[in-house]
C-alpha cells in the first residue's frame, strides 16, 4: 500500500537500485498505472526482468548517468509547473 501511495503522491518515481522482488518494483509499476513518469537506471534495467518489461511504456525513461537522471527530472519539473499553472484558479 505504501508503494502505491508514494507513486501517486510523487511527481515521478526514480529507481536507482532494486531487486526482482523489491518495493521499488511495486512502486514503479504503480507509477506507470497512475500515469506518473518513471526513471530507471540502465543498471536496474540490466539486472531486472520487471524493469525491462517497463521499458518502452509511456513516461518510462532509462538513464545511463546522474546527468541523464537530472535532465529527466528537469523535464518533469518544467512540465509539472506548466500543469500547476493551468490548475491554479485566478
Amino acid at each position: 500500500m505504501r508503494n502505491a501511495v508514494m507513486s501517486g503522491y510523487g511527481r515521478a518515481t526514480i529507481v536507482v537500485e532494486a531487486g526482482e522482488k523489491s518495493g521499488a518494483r511495486i512502486q514503479a509499476r504503480q507509477a506507470v498505472a497512475h500515469g506518473r513518469p518513471v526513471i530507471l537506471t540502465d543498471l536496474v534495467v540490466e539486472a531486472n526482468e520487471w524493469a525491462r518489461k517497463l521499458v518502452g511504456l509511456p513516461a518510462v525513461q532509462v538513464a545511463t548517468s546522474t546527468r541523464e537522471i537530472m535532465a529527466c527530472v528537469e523535464e518533469i519539473a518544467v512540465a509539472g509547473a506548466e500543469i500547476d499553472k493551468l490548475l491554479t484558479w485566478r
